[in-house]
């Protein structure tokens, strides 16, 4: 069995994204380099191809039952918000079909834009009647051509690929997806494509459904185990569009609001309950953001909060050096204790680039229990009880990172004293004096720590392969493999490599 660091490993790689495909890892080298010792760049994957063809006419189905009067429209800019003026649309007819026609310009961005699907209080579900709640349904973007014969059914079941995917992305760091993005970045492009077909095989092993069934027209077929499926998603559908409505009007300014309401099991069984919905809502304003995970009330409307679980409050400023790029962040965290009291902490970092190298410093204040959320409050940033110092690079096409964590037993925890609730500090503190501090460490991937910390861990990324490993030498290596399967090998000196237990 391996052991439980290396499963703390392998889970925290789970939610990566491999920017690469292609290839079983056989040409992985026995021996790792390090950034001093790399002499030549790395091969680099065979960028996926811009669609040879460009698609005139495009037609499918609005499947929940056949829904008739909805605005089926193609979201070019990435910005998940109907242009009018720019974006093509058309509504669907008898038997929930739609069909476009696109001009030549139009139609050279339909493989790399998703298609929305605004259902509206008044359409016509053949199967369950007039729709009394608005909702939302998409369909992700196909990267590779098609043509004007593809049937493109929209449902629940589409809908859910595309949030999967999004989040996937925007948890790499990618930002929106647009149709000029993807035309010009071939390492965007593959990078999204192999999301897609990991997304497929997870919903896959999800549902127990296959990949024709997830996108067929299953009312035709008379599926009606994939149609079960469907209606239970589009009920978180219609509560997710509905809150994020009433979201928009609370903060017309914000750059992005996500919301999604859904089932998960592995949630249930970690947090004690049984088919419960969920809740996750993150807005993004200009220089901070506000997340809210919770437990819904179990009713028809799905509106109603039972249990707050999380709450996170991220504010980010310029700091410092903008030459730089100076950047502070200060976060507050709430979360739920398990006899249902809340803790509050908060973490303060601060980060600067210089010679292609991030510099970051962390300092992280434990957590104040209360009897409620509402009395959850916790200001202190004076009083770390937990420091780390994070280093990112990136030499011939591979990515460096490494973290060192310093808790009160570790002589370097008193370091850096005045950097401890720097906020009003700016003026005072000197990038030059963190950075000159935080280059003495040897942060190469083959280099030893010598620094006494409480843990350690280093990252390795290049092509479709992710090496971790951390002060109890365990080594894991994830390889994107050709068929966008992760497969998982263990090791204690980087050399010698085995299969991963457990």
């Amino acid at each position: 069995m391996v052991n439980n660091n290396n499963k703390l490993i392998i889970s925290s790689i789970l939610t990566l994204s491999l920017t690469a495909c292609g290839g079983s890892g056989s040409d992985t080298p026995e021996k790792l380099l390090s950034p001093e010792t790399i002499d030549k760049p790395v091969p680099v994957a065979k960028p996926a191809p811009l669609p040879s063809e460009t698609t005139i006419s495009s037609s499918g189905k609005v499947i929940d039952g056949y829904v008739v009067g909805a605005t089926i429209w193609l979201d070019f800019d990435g910005d998940g918000k109907f242009d009018q003026h720019t974006e093509p649309s058309t509504v669907s007819g008898d038997s929930g079909d739609y069909h476009f026609k696109f001009t030549e310009e139009q139609a050279t961005c339909v493989p790399y834009s998703t298609t929305y699907v605004d259902v509206p209080v008044g359409a016509m579900d053949l199967d369950l009647g007039e729709v009394t709640e608005a909702y939302q349904m998409s369909f992700p973007p196909s990267i590779e051509a098609i043509t004007d014969h593809d049937i493109r059914n929209i449902s629940p079941l589409t809908t859910v690929i595309w949030g999967q995917l999004r989040r996937q992305l925007e948890g790499s760091g990618k930002g929106k997806v647009t149709c000029e993005k993807l035309k010009l970045d071939s390492a965007l492009r593959r990078e999204v494509k192999n999301e897609i077909e990991n997304v497929m095989l997870n919903l896959v092993q999800h549902y127990n459904l296959s990949e024709e069934q997830i996108y067929s027209d299953f009312i035709a077929s008379k599926d009606s185990e994939t149609y079960d499926h469907a209606q239970s998603i589009v009920k978180g559908l219609k509560a997710s569009f509905k809150y994020k409505k009433k979201l928009e009007k609370m903060y017309p300014n914000a750059k992005e609001i996500r919301v999604t309401v859904y089932q998960d099991a592995v949630k249930d069984e970690e947090l004690g309950f049984k088919d419960a919905w969920y809740r996750d809502e993150i807005i993004y304003l200009n220089t901070e953001d506000f997340s809210e995970f919770v437990k819904l009330t179990d009713d028809e409307s799905l509106s109603k909060v039972d249990i707050i679980l999380s709450k996170f409050h991220e504010i980010e400023q310029p700091w410092g050096d903008q030459e730089l790029k100076g950047l502070l962040k200060i976060r507050a965290d709430t979360y739920r204790n398990d006899d249902n009291s809340y803790r509050c902490g908060n973490v303060e970092r601060v980060s600067f680039e210089q010679n292609g190298v991030q510099y970051e410093l962390d300092n992280i204040v434990p957590t104040v229990s209360f009897a409620t959320i509402d009395e959850c409050s916790n200001d202190n940033l004076d009083n770390p009880y937990e420091r780390s110092y994070s280093f990112r690079f990136t030499v011939n096409n591979k990515s460096y990172s490494t973290e060192l964590y310093f808790r009160e037993q570790n002589a370097e925890f008193t370091a850096l004293p005045d950097w401890i609730n720097i906020k009003d500090k700016s003026d005072t503190l000197m990038a030059t004096e963190l950075i000159s501090h935080l280059s003495s460490f040897a942060i190469g991937w083959e280099q030893d720590v010598l620094v006494d910390t409480d843990y350690w861990r280093k990252r390795l990324e290049y092509d479709n392969i992710v090496i971790d490993k951390n002060n109890e030498n365990n080594w894991v290596k994830t390889t994107r493999q050709e068929d966008n399967t992760l497969r998982y090998e263990c090791s204690k000196d980087g050399v010698v490599w085995f299969t991963c237990e457990g």
